[in-house]
């Protein structure tokens, strides 16, 4: 592609046209024939670096303030803008044969996204999700991605790579560091959907104070065509504010004046830890995940789809066929007790899920969970008090400890749980969990919280395989090979 046919996107001059063949935000990653476009981090300015791309053989490079003596490139005002308009012209527009779906809120965009997929595969459509666990079509993983909303050379790849297999929808959670970053400029969305709104990712590199947080979630809805929003939740209306006077709006909640209403939800007495879903006008809803929480990511689900005029056939089944790894995640264990995985990693998704494992009637709730390091602390803090509330034995352990200390981590959290109940330390995560499993008994559930999906912990900038899974399955061999007196 020629230099000029892509600067055509941004509006800038070409002063020397030129093949482009890549596409490159990392200067390692330049050659002859890439664009290097320089972008400013939190930790990093890609400035710093375009004599390392050029020396790579970069042949032309976009950037703010101004290029060195000699370099061919354009100057823009904002060179993160500037890359999703050029990725999305270098790849083809791939998004314009597609149409995509945006989940975004605090909690329940995985879940959400989940269900949607399939809904939408119920109902004959090809679709491909992109989000928190990777990119995939259909069920078939096609990407791994650092963050839940990638990039725009990664993202607009994927669409691509979507759009050649034949998807006809995408379905793909939209952070609000997405928005902030511009990682989705230049989209527009058939839909975006609006789960909740709750004070998280503040400070740091994240955001400011809860009104920029909220702001930048907001902006996702300037960029939709229908919006479906929840509004049981006080931040609907500034979501709503934003969408355009011609695009229709949908509600969904537990009150009255919703387009769907969402008459009760709880445990589904036909399968345990699964919860049924009552809505006005349809029969009961059943999804294989336990809590209120997942009944209400559900009602999103619901409402989408009946804004979409999808089958309400496709809907139930795509509901009640909907796993998420690492979400309220049953793992089979041959013992009398429950052993589950969830991602929960701050006090709100912690007392969501513990909320819904009273419900179960469990005769006690052994909690293993740490906290990320480089972190906001108000979330080890709240996840604290939320185990004191909830559960019955915390084992405080490893999450993403990162440049913390596990072992100051978990101290902090104890702290926070203040002697209310039973509370061992053990940073080594494997050995934390073996200890629980130890513990349990008939009817006790064993939750592994914080980790949930990830297969790795992060510590000191390294990131060392580590399955949960694996590790309650090596805990149940050695008992098995105990038992057989197998050394």
């Amino acid at each position: 592609m020629k230099l000029s046919q892509l600067f055509s996107a941004i509006g800038a001059d070409c002063p020397q046209d030129v093949d482009i063949s890549s596409l490159v935000c990392d200067s390692r990653e330049a050659a002859p024939g890439a664009l290097f476009v320089a972008l400013e981090g939190a930790e990093a300015d890609g400035r710093a670096y375009i004599p390392d791309a050029l020396a790579r053989g970069a042949d032309a490079v976009v950037c703010r303030g101004s290029l060195p003596d000699g370099a061919n490139g354009a100057i823009v005002d904002d060179p993160r803008a500037a890359l999703a308009l050029l990725a999305s012209r270098f790849y083809g527009h791939p998004a314009r044969k597609l149409s995509l779906i945006a989940v975004t809120g605090t909690k329940g965009k995985t879940t959400t996204t989940h269900m949607l997929r399939e809904i939408l595969s119920a109902a004959g459509h090809k679709t491909g999700m992109i989000g928190t666990l990777g990119a995939y079509i259909g069920r078939a993983p096609l990407a791994d991605s650092p963050n839940t909303t990638p990039e725009p050379i990664a993202l607009h790849r994927t669409l691509r790579a979507m759009a050649d297999a034949g998807c006809s929808y995408v379905v793909m959670e939209v952070s609000s560091q997405a928005m902030k970053l511009h990682r989705v400029d230049g989209l527009t969305f058939d839909a975006a959907v609006f789960l909740n709104l709750t004070p998280d990712h503040i400070g740091g590199a994240e955001h400011a104070d809860f009104d920029e947080y909220r702001t930048c979630k907001a902006a996702l809805f300037r960029q939709c065509r229908l919006a479906v929003g929840n509004a049981d939740d006080p931040s609907w209306p500034a979501m709503a504010a934003q969408v355009s006077p011609f695009a229709p709006i949908r509600t969904f909640g537990f009150g009255w004046g919703v387009d769907t209403q969402a008459l009760e939800a709880g445990p589904d007495p036909a399968r345990p830890f699964a919860v049924r879903l009552d809505v006005r006008g349809a029969d009961p809803y059943h999804i294989p995940m336990p809590g209120t929480h997942n009944a209400a990511d559900a009602l999103a689900a619901v409402a989408l789809g009946r804004a979409l005029a999808l089958d309400d056939g496709a809907i139930r089944a795509g509901l009640a066929h909907t796993a998420v790894p690492g979400r309220a995640q049953l793992v089979p264990v041959p013992a009398p007790c429950t052993v589950i995985i969830d991602y929960a990693h701050n006090g709100d998704s912690f007392r969501a899920l513990m909320e819904a494992l009273r419900e179960y009637k469990p005769r006690r709730i052994i909690a293993v969970f740490g906290a990320g390091g480089d972190r906001p602390k108000i979330r080890r803090t709240d996840m604290g008090r939320a185990a004191a509330r909830w559960t019955d034995y915390a084992i405080l352990t490893a999450d993403n400890p990162r440049s913390e200390c596990a072992a100051d981590i978990c101290a902090d959290i104890a702290a926070a749980i203040g002697g209310a109940i039973p509370t061992e330390i053990i940073p080594d995560r494997r050995q934390a969990i073996f200890r629980a499993l130890s513990m349990a008994g008939p009817g006790d559930v064993t939750a592994l919280l914080g980790k949930g999906h990830e297969g790795y912990i992060e510590e000191n900038g390294v990131r060392r395989p580590f399955s949960e899974r694996r590790v309650v399955e090596e805990y149940f061999g050695v008992q098995r090979c105990t038992s057989m007196g197998k050394p």
